[in-house]
């Protein structure tokens, strides 16, 4: 066998089919560079990540319902994978990083293996909440997994996997907040200020913003001074917000576009209305008060009732990541969610009445939130982990 050439400029791969996943990339490529001198970063990449200089293979993110989505679209994606790993065994890359999107990654990961390279996984699969066994999988198909929530750890070393908590990705994202809008003024008043957060994949946009709009006007006719504000992630999403709100002949709604729109909104609300996801920590960040939601077809709702029953399958009484961390519901989850908008506004008109609940749900909120800080950032600890495995390999 021929020995490494250790003057070769490293290799890392990355792979990341959302645009969360693409923009917790960008910083950690950032944070790599800093850290080793030379690296070539290269793999399935968003615009942010090209931005810091990632050679773009693929782009999952314009189309990031992946794997989820439409059984015709199955062959297209299958497709893309099959060639990426084609890709991963020519470039042979010292490091794969995962990011997230367990639906891709798994394929990718496995090819990364075959190819020599060392598996980083950023960002794991949630397995400790939906399909426990896949931490099986999970052991087998990484080296080292870079956890962002601080029970992970814990969790999967216990499993077999070798684990770090390195800090979410929030505690980089979102500043220290300004002066927040007051909810006591809001509630006497009715001045509220309302984030409406349908999430950033095509199918969260298609299946939540109608119904955001329908809450928005029944708040806007409870409260004339309320006024809602959407979050949209690039101008492509906004403009499909635009054309709902035409359609359903909405004029009290602001849309907020840009990589940093969730925070930007949230900044100045009082109150959320979110997709089950990330924004909800970031809602937690600023103390937000909130509903959280989450449409899924009848299949995944008949799956959720089967595995209510099944500790095998859920092993966890919660699924939004305020109510896990904080191990018990401190704010109303609705999901799965069948679509029916008179339940989420029933639910949003509920906790906007109660003022004591508000006042206490957000200082529980910010602690929750802020609990997971780290002296250093994720990306810098995640950069850590890799130049150590990367270390490991050339000794």
């Amino acid at each position: 066998m021929t020995a490494p050439d250790a003057s070769r400029a490293k290799t890392i791969f990355i792979s990341a089919a959302e645009a969360s996943g693409d923009s917790h990339a960008a910083k950690l490529i950032v944070a790599l560079r800093k850290r080793i001198d030379g690296v070539r970063i290269v793999g399935v990449a968003g615009e942010r990540m090209s931005e810091e200089g990632c050679e773009v293979i693929e782009d999952f993110t314009s189309d990031a319902s992946m794997l989820t989505g439409p059984l015709f679209k199955l062959g297209h994606y299958y497709r893309k994978i099959r060639r990426l790993q084609r890709a991963i065994m020519d470039i042979k890359p010292d490091i794969h990083v995962p990011v997230d999107s367990p639906a891709l990654n798994w394929h990718l990961a496995k090819a990364a293996r075959r190819s020599g390279a060392s598996v980083v996984y950023y960002i794991a699969p949630q397995v400790w909440a939906w399909a426990p066994w896949r931490v099986k999988k999970l052991a087998r198909l990484s080296d080292k997994v870079a956890c962002i929530l601080p029970f992970e750890e814990e969790y999967l070393n216990a499993r077999g996997v070798n684990a770090t908590y390195v800090g979410h990705p929030i505690c980089e994202d979102a500043p220290a907040g300004g002066q927040m809008p007051d909810i006591t003024d809001a509630w006497y008043d009715g001045s509220w200020r309302v984030a409406l957060l349908p999430g950033s994949r095509p199918a969260e946009i298609r299946n939540h913003t109608g119904p955001l709009i329908e809450v928005s006007k029944a708040i806007w006719r409870k409260w004339h001074k309320a006024r809602c504000s959407f979050a949209a992630v690039n101008q492509s999403v906004a403009d499909e917000i635009q054309r709902q709100c035409d359609r359903r002949h909405a004029h009290n709604i602001d849309i907020v576009t840009g990589p940093m729109a969730a925070l930007e909104v949230l900044s100045q609300s009082n109150f959320a209305i979110a997709g089950s996801g990330t924004v909800t920590l970031q809602a937690a960040w600023y103390g937000v008060p909130m509903v959280i939601f989450y449409r899924t077809g009848p299949v995944v709702r008949m799956l959720y009732r089967t595995a209510g029953r099944s500790r095998r399958l859920l092993a966890t009484p919660h699924l939004s990541l305020v109510n896990i961390l904080a191990q018990r519901r401190i704010v109303p989850e609705l999901i799965p969610w069948n679509g029916d908008t008179r339940h989420l506004v029933h639910s949003v008109m509920d906790v906007m009445s109660d003022l004591g609940y508000l006042h206490q749900v957000r200082a529980e909120l910010k602690d929750i939130a802020h609990s997971l800080r780290t002296p250093l950032s994720a990306s810098d600890n995640t950069a850590r982990v890799i130049a150590e495995v990367l270390a490991d390999k050339g000794s």
